[in-house]
Formats: structure tokens, C-alpha cells, sequence
């Protein structure tokens, strides 16, 4: 690769679907690395929180709000991408699917989680739409994307916060922030692909640190 790339992830084969490349993978796994994470060390693991926890974010936040994202900015992606009609609809769809679900874990498990899912409700509409606009800012990103998920993704095993989970969490919205400006350095800075090359090893220490805590919790290590 001689050039920078348009977004970091807009390459094969993720660039060949524009449902495919809505995923966008691998920042998405990203993501469901530290929710994983967040889960695992909870005092308490109960797997079946964890896969409803997994689907209720990938409606909401992996589909629903990168489709609304795609499908509300034609003029950024119609130059690479062929984008659907019906994207923006899809979009909307998966995020009011991902809130039904996260509405019945809180009747399900604890009520108070209900405010986590109200919250990236929202933020999954408002952050690809930008509006307000103060929602999307590195702040709104690292809150929306990083800190309140994780902060949720540990309350809905543990049915608490601990002073450990508010530290994590914090540390993963900041973590958040500096993988959003790699991506942003990857297409705009000359050292271009020194991003790319720390992007890569940051999605993957995540990959690994998930799949640890997780086996962790599983095996009761």
C-alpha cells in the first residue's frame, strides 16, 4: 500500500459489501473485546447475560449504528461505496431491535440496567448523525463507545459498580479515543503507516486480553 487509505478498514475484502463493510470490522471487535472483558471480570459470570449482552450491542451499536452512520452520509462513502436505499431504515431497525433486548435483560435481570441501554440508545441515533454535535466529539466518543458500555456490560453480571470497573472503565474510554485518532492519523498523518502498523497491534493485544478473561471465566480461573 503506496497511499493512505481512505478509512482504515475501507479495504478488501470488508469494501467489496457495503452490508459487510457496515460492520466495521475489526474496530467492532474491538469493541466487543472490551465489553467481553468488562464481563469477565465481573465477580460473577453468567453466559447467558454475556450472549444477550453480545446481541443487543451488535443490533444497536455494530449494525444499527454504523448503518445509520453509511446510510446518512452518502457524500463521505458514494465515491467508494455503492450505498443501499434502504441502509439508513436497516439501521434504525437494528437499533430499536438492540434496545428491546437490552429493555429485556433490565425486566429479566435488574431494572437499573435500563438506564445503560437508554443511554447507547441514544448515542447509537445521535452519534452517527451528529447531532447534537456535541455527542460527536472525541468526549461523546470515548463516553458512548468506551467507558458507559463497559461500565454497563460489567453491571448487567455483577448487579453493581466497583471502584475497579469505574477505573477500567475510564481507562477504556480514554483507550477508545487513541484508536479513533490512529484511525484518523492513518489517512491525514505522513507517518501514516506508523498508525496503521499500532492500530493493528492494538486491536489485536484487545483480541487477546478478551479471549484470556473470558476463558478465564468460563474455566473459573
Amino acid at each position: 500500500m503506496d497511499t493512505p487509505p481512505v478509512e482504515p478498514d475501507l479495504m478488501t475484502p470488508w469494501s467489496r459489501n457495503t452490508w459487510v463493510y457496515g460492520l466495521r470490522t475489526p474496530f467492532s471487535l474491538v469493541f466487543v473485546g472490551w465489553l467481553t472483558l468488562a464481563q469477565a471480570v465481573a465477580p460473577k459470570f453468567n453466559f447467558e447475560i454475556y450472549i444477550f449482552t453480545l446481541l443487543a450491542a451488535f443490533l444497536g451499536l455494530i449494525v444499527g449504528a454504523h448503518y445509520i452512520d453509511i446510510g446518512s452520509s452518502r457524500e463521505k462513502f458514494s465515491p467508494y461505496l455503492r450505498i443501499p436505499r434502504g441502509m439508513l431504515a436497516v439501521g434504525l431497525l437494528a437499533v430499536g431491535l438492540g434496545i428491546a433486548v437490552g429493555v429485556y435483560m433490565s425486566v429479566k435481570w435488574d431494572l437499573a440496567f435500563l438506564a445503560f441501554v437508554l443511554i447507547e440508545g441514544f448515542a447509537a441515533v445521535a452519534y452517527p448523525r451528529e447531532n447534537p454535535k456535541r455527542v460527536h466529539s472525541y468526549l461523546g466518543f470515548g463516553l458512548t463507545w468506551g467507558t458507559i458500555p463497559f461500565l454497563g456490560a460489567y453491571f448487567i453480571q455483577a448487579s453493581t459498580i466497583s471502584l475497579l470497573a469505574v477505573g477500567l472503565s475510564v481507562f477504556i474510554g480514554l483507550s477508545v479515543v487513541m484508536m479513533h485518532h490512529l484511525a484518523i492519523m492513518s489517512r491525514e498523518s505522513p507517518a501514516w503507516k506508523d498508525a496503521l502498523y499500532l492500530l493493528k497491534i492494538y486491536n489485536y493485544s484487545v483480541y487477546a486480553v478478551a479471549i484470556a478473561a473470558l476463558a478465564g471465566a468460563l474455566l473459573g480461573l
